[in-house]
């Protein structure tokens, strides 16, 4: 990010060997960076050290600490370095990218060519594989935009980065190093062709989400064991249908980047239509069956390209690396007939890739070259590759005599006790091979002398080297033996060594045909996310919507896909909003939507607490979403228009981490939505400005809805739901034929004796306003005490009316006013009694005293028993 906004990406994927460059996008921000987080997923992130400082702290509140632990808030945690800035210079970038030599690179048939270098360039074969400068930066350009200069900057930090990690993990002349980190493809990417969607949007829409996994065994440092699974999400609702994992990668790639190609969605679409036509029942099932057999052979052809054959850990051969890949062949080959003959695939754009993009005659060459050459059998008892009979004659023959080696060593065995006195015999044992040992005699020991029962005593020029000792036995060289080691060798390590360079041009064979694997896996995943989109609108009951270049959302009978699912019965709702029209002339289509009588672009919510209107919000976000993932939709029948952005202010997701109160994070999404938000956004508010005083939170709303209204042709589709009454008691929001009020119908029942029935939400639209929230009865029958429920709906009636709140609560009660009538009319009686004034009293006077004041408390007394009406 630059100081003057601009925002450039480039990113490496190891497991793709591919580099990918964003275009450069003027005029960015933070929310654009917390995007690119979510759509690429990193695991480490370089920025310059003369970057702006608003970015490195927020991307430092995300990070992991030194323990590998999340601070912030964003999925899947990364590890942030700053270095040099000058790593970020666009000139030595485009430099380091020239000197690339990806694999597209090389196989370009049109070549490049400048007047100044057609002299000194005479073999076009040479100049492809390097040429002058002039023209590779020519080739260059059709790759990648040169012009974006942020993210060719980038670009080459990335790759002096990858050169680092390169020189620190490998020695310079390892063979593994030219297999790692290698770049393959080098492509730009846009997010022009995609939705918007922030991170605040997919969690608070629960679009994705993780959770901790409930076995702690599934906990580990690497994200495979990041102690994390899916929660319950629009994305969790399908990712167990997809089969492989590259159909559950391709799958989240199309949660993450929703098209705004209408070509692209409809033929999504037509996919899903075909797969479940009711003719092609069986067909899907063999392919799910088959699906799932296939395995991500991008791990596979890394571990290839080490030398590793073996399966990590006590895995059996069964797993390894030939077992794999024959198997991928072979399960590849059947995907590809199953999906030839699903009818109606003859139309399916993925169909045509399939079919022509997986070479049937290359995958079932690489099968049958693996098992021409790989013994599993074998491979399986000695638990290391084994090479099949009859592709080496020297192979076979040593394999045959190392298979006959008992006879040798029993008729080597024979000949030796021939030659030893008849006295040392009984102390050979046996003779054995052990490979780089060679061939050795084993003699026991002598349990008097404890030592060797015989050495060689008695024979010329024969002399018996000890090798070793083992569970009492003690094993010799001797000439015999050393004769068997010449004639015979070192069998064993010869088969290995022999196995090893088969096994060698083996794998630069198989490596040939490496494009062709990797592209019918990717094709496999491709495929089965689609599938996994078709199953899930079957086991859901989603339909397939119109989409449209209209600016217009028209949803009949609208269900949550996540909250249909957790209740008993759920109450379907219609959706109809149409946002500005922008400079669109001539279009019947909008002719037709200006003369139906309702057409809004806002729609505000009210009603009670617990009534629906968030997920009602939240339905019409996800159809939308759904819709432009190509995707069926839960809903009977809907037309959506493309749609650029879903804008959110719902959730709001504090942190330690940020700097910020609950209420700054509010009014952040918000001036956000107002901000980035064009006539073909969806804007989602959900209780904006509860977080600050009533008058200031309604004005807030107020003018917000206000700000977008204003847009005229401009403005975007809006839902919105408040508990702002004031703002329609006042008429501080005018009607307009852009704007409708509508309320989730609720039944009141203030006669039913349990709380709990006094409020019965019915969750159906309805047109209109809502003129109370129901507050206190949701807090009735959440336990509130009844007389603090009675005094809070006196409060909010006083409100309401715009009362002096003050002068209200200083008024008495009807009890404490009569009360206080009670005690005036008991004073008033008491002044009325005639009390004689009281005697002088002297020392006699004493007693009298005492019995006078006895009267007068006899007279308060009757006063006070007797009550106003009695008196």
């Amino acid at each position: 990010m630059k100081q003057r906004r601009a925002v450039g990406c480039a990113y490496y994927v190891a497991i793709e060997e591919a580099l990918y460059l964003q275009e450069d996008i003027p005029v960015a921000g933070l929310e654009l960076v917390e995007t690119l987080l979510v759509h690429v997923q990193p695991t480490t992130i370089l920025i310059p050290s003369r970057g702006p400082d608003e970015l490195a702290e927020y991307l430092e509140a995300n990070a992991q600490d030194l323990d590998g632990h999340t601070r912030g808030l964003v999925s899947g945690a990364y590890i942030l370095r700053t270095i040099s800035s000058s790593e970020f210079r666009y000139e030595t970038a485009r430099e380091q990218l020239l000197n690339l030599k990806p694999d597209h690179l090389h196989s370009q048939t049109v070549q490049f060519h400048t007047v100044v270098e057609d002299e000194a360039v005479d073999d076009l074969d040479g100049d492809a594989t390097g040429g002058q400068k002039q023209s590779r930066l020519m080739r260059l350009s059709t790759l990648i935009n040169l012009d974006s200069t942020v993210s060719i900057g980038c670009a080459g930090a990335v790759l002096s980065e990858i050169q680092r990690r390169k020189a620190a993990e490998y020695h310079p002349n390892d063979p593994d190093a030219f297999s790692s980190f290698r770049i393959k493809s080098l492509t730009m990417l846009t997010l022009s062709n995609s939705m918007f969607v922030n991170a605040d949007a997919l969690a608070s829409l629960q679009i994705l989400g993780s959770e901790a996994h409930p076995n702690t065994m599934m906990q580990g440092p690497d994200k495979a064991n990041s102690g994390a699974k899916e929660s319950l999400s629009v994305y969790g609702l399908l990712h167990f249908l997809a089969s492989t994992p590259q159909g559950k990668a391709k799958l989240r790639q199309l949660f993450l980047r929703p098209s705004v190609d209408l070509g692209i969605i409809r033929e999504r679409q037509h996919t899903i239509s075909v797969l479940l036509r009711p003719e092609n029942g069986t067909t899907i099932e063999n392919l799910t069956k088959t699906l799932k057999k296939i395995r991500n052979i991008r791990t596979t052809m890394t571990a290839l390209h080490k030398g590793v054959s073996r399966p990590p850990g006590q895995a059996s051969v069964e797993r390894g690396t030939w077992a794999a890949l024959q198997c991928f062949a072979a399960h590849v080959v059947d995907l590809r007939g199953s999906i030839r003959s699903i009818q109606g695939g003859d139309t399916l754009e993925i169909s045509a890739k399939v079919l022509n993009g997986i070479h049937q005659a290359e995958l079932m060459r690489v099968g049958e070259m693996i098992a021409q050459t790989i013994d599993f059998e074998e491979s399986k008892e000695s638990q290391r590759t084994a090479v099949a009979q009859g592709v080496s004659n020297e192979l076979d023959t040593l394999k045959r005599t190392y298979h006959g080696m008992e006879h040798f060593l029993t008729e080597a065995r024979e000949a030796l006790m021939e030659e030893i006195p008849a006295w040392a015999r009984p102390y050979i044992k046996t003779c054995i091979y052990y490979p780089q040992l060679g061939f050795l005699t084993a003699v026991s020991i002598n349990p008097e002398t404890g030592l060797a029962g015989y050495e060689g005593e008695g024979l010329v020029e024969d002399g018996w080297q000890q090798m070793f000792l083992d569970n009492g036995v003690i094993y010799y060289k001797n000439r015999r033996m050393r004769e068997l080691d010449k004639d015979i060798g070192d069998l064993y390590c010869a088969i290995v060594d022999r196995e090893i360079e088969i096994i060698y041009e083996l794998g630069v064979a198989v490596l040939t045909h490496e494009d062709a694997l990797l592209a019918a896996s990717d094709l496999c995943g491709e495929f089965d996310g689609l599938l996994a989109l078709a199953l899930g609108a079957a086991k859901y009951n989603w339909t397939a919507p119109q989409m449209t270049d209209l600016n217009i959302i028209h949803i009949r009978d609208g269900r949550h896909p996540l909250q249909e699912l957790v209740v008993p019965s759920f109450i379907a709702n219609d959706c109809f909003l149409a946002g500005g029209r922008g400079n669109e002339v001539d279009n019947e289509s909008l002719e037709a939507i200006e003369q139906l009588d309702i057409c809004p672009s806002m729609l505000v919510l009210t009603g009670p607490n617990h009534s629906g209107k968030s997920i009602y919000i939240k339905q019409v976000a996800l159809i939308v979403f759904l819709a432009h993932i190509g995707s069926f939709i839960p809903a009977r029948e809907a037309t959506i228009g493309l749609t650029d952005r879903l804008l959110t202010r719902i959730a709001t997701r504090e942190s330690v981490s940020r700097n910020e109160s609950a209420f700054a994070i509010d009014l952040r999404q918000a001036a956000f939505s107002m901000n980035f938000a064009t006539r073909r956004s969806l804007v989602l508010i959900d209780e904006f400005g509860k977080g600050t005083n009533s008058a200031d939170g309604a004005g807030l709303v107020t003018a917000l809805l206000d700000n977008f209204l204003s847009l005229g042709d401009e403005r975007p589709k809006i839902i919105a739901a408040t508990h702002f009454h004031e703002i329609f008691e006042n008429d501080m929001l005018e009607e307009r034929q852009e704007l409708r009020f509508a309320n989730l119908e609720v039944r009141l029942d203030l006669d039913a004796e349990d709380r709990e029935d006094q409020v019965i939400c019915l969750y159906r639209l309805v047109h209109g306003r809502s003129n109370s929230s129901f507050g206190t009865r949701c807090a009735a029958m959440n336990g509130v005490d009844a007389a603090v429920v009675e005094r809070a709906e006196a409060i909010s009636l006083l409100l309401a009316r715009g009362e002096d709140l003050r002068a209200s609560c200083a008024k008495l009660s009807d009890r404490e006013a009569l009360r206080l009538e009670e005690a005036e009319s008991v004073a008033r009686e008491f002044l009325e009694i005639d009390i004689p004034p009281p005697k002088p009293r002297g020392l006699r006077g004493i007693a009298r005293g005492s019995s006078e004041s006895a009267s007068t408390r006899n007279l308060l007394q009757q006063v006070l028993a007797a009550g106003p009406s009695d008196i």
